[in-house]
C-alpha cells in the first residue's frame, strides 16, 4: 500500500510537471514565414510559435484580424521584420523584435516606393532584408536567438546551437550561389534580372546585379510605359532571368517574358512550400541556375 501510494503521488508530480510545461511554455509569434521557419528550427519543441502571415499571402497589404489581434496579445515575444513592413500594426505591442533593424543602416537600401505609414520625410528602406544570407547570418538570425536566451534563459545553449546549425547551412548554400555567379559572369557584363517585385533585391545586390522591378507600387499595375523601359533596359544588358514570386500576379511578367523571348521563373521570397530557410534558398538556386543554363 505504501509504495502504490508513492508510485501514485510519483505519477500525479509528473502529470503536474508536464502541465506546467505546457501552460508555461513561452510564446512566440513570428509575422512572416521565414522568421517562423527560423525560430521554430532555433526553439525545436522548447517554445510555441506562431505564423501570423501565411506564406501565399503579401505582407506589405497585410492587416491583422481579431483573430490575429488575440494572437499577438498572447505572445511573449513578436519576431517581426520592421523597416516599414510591419511596424504600423505592432507599434503599440512591447514585446517585438524587429529584425531589420539590427542590420546596419549603411548596408540598406533606400526604398524607391513611397511608405504610406512613413512619417516626417523619414527615410524608407527596402524592407527584404532576409532574402540576404548575409544579414541573416550575421545579424538576424543571432538577434533571434539572443531575444531567445532572454525570453527563454533555460534553454541557451540548444537555442544557441541550433542557431549555429543554421547559419552553417546558409554559409554553404551561400558558397553554392557564389560559385554560381562566378560562372555566369565570366564575361564580365553586368547582369540584369527582372522582377515582379523588388525582393530580392539585396540577393542580387552582393554579385553586383542589376534589379528591374516590374511593380511600381504594391497592388498597383504597371504601366504601358514602365514595362516598355524594363523591356529596352533589359535588351540593352546582359539578362540573367525573369523572375516572379507564387504571392504575385503574372500578366506583366508574362507580357515582358514574351517580349524577351524568354521563360520566366519561380523566385519565391517567403518560402511557400518549405520546411526551412535553407530550403527557401536551395530552390532559389535552382530557379536561378535554371534561368541561367536552361536547365
Amino acid at each position: 500500500m505504501e509504495f502504490s501510494g508513492r508510485l501514485g503521488k510519483f505519477v500525479i508530480a509528473v502529470l503536474l510537471l508536464v502541465f506546467f510545461i505546457q501552460v508555461y511554455a513561452v510564446n512566440i509569434v513570428a509575422t512572416i514565414n521565414p522568421y517562423y521557419l527560423i525560430v521554430k528550427e532555433i526553439v525545436g519543441d522548447k517554445a510555441d510559435v506562431n505564423l501570423l502571415i501565411k506564406p501565399g499571402s503579401n505582407p506589405h497589404v497585410f492587416n491583422p484580424t481579431v483573430s490575429d489581434v488575440k494572437t499577438l496579445s498572447k505572445a511573449d515575444l513578436i519576431v517581426a521584420n520592421g523597416l516599414g513592413l510591419d511596424n504600423s500594426y505592432l507599434k503599440n505591442y512591447k514585446n517585438v523584435l524587429f529584425v531589420g533593424e539590427k542590420v546596419p543602416k549603411k548596408y540598406l537600401s533606400k526604398s524607391d516606393e513611397h511608405d504610406e505609414h512613413a512619417e516626417n520625410n523619414e527615410i524608407t528602406y527596402n524592407p527584404h532584408v532576409w532574402l540576404s544570407i548575409d544579414f541573416l547570418t550575421d545579424y538576424i538570425i543571432p538577434a533571434i536567438r539572443d531575444e531567445l536566451v532572454k525570453v527563454d534563459p533555460q534553454n541557451a545553449r540548444i537555442y544557441s546551437q541550433n542557431a549555429n546549425k543554421i547559419i552553417v547551412s546558409l554559409k554553404e548554400i551561400s558558397q553554392k550561389f557564389d560559385k554560381l555567379f562566378a560562372d555566369v559572369s565570366k564575361n564580365k557584363q553586368e547582369l540584369t534580372v527582372i522582377l515582379e517585385h523588388p525582393s530580392y533585391l539585396y540577393f542580387f545586390k552582393k554579385y553586383n546585379v542589376k534589379v528591374l522591378a516590374v511593380e511600381e507600387g504594391h497592388g498597383k499595375e504597371p504601366s504601358a510605359q514602365h514595362i516598355k523601359n524594363i523591356i529596352a533596359q533589359a535588351k540593352k544588358g546582359n539578362l540573367l532571368g525573369i523572375f516572379v514570386g507564387p504571392q504575385f500576379k503574372t500578366e506583366s511578367i508574362k507580357v515582358v517574358a514574351k517580349e524577351l523571348g524568354r521563360d520566366f521563373k519561380i523566385l519565391d521570397p517567403l518560402g511557400y512550400n518549405v520546411k526551412t530557410v535553407t530550403e527557401l534558398f536551395e530552390n532559389a538556386y535552382k530557379s536561378i541556375r535554371e534561368a541561367a543554363y536552361g536547365k
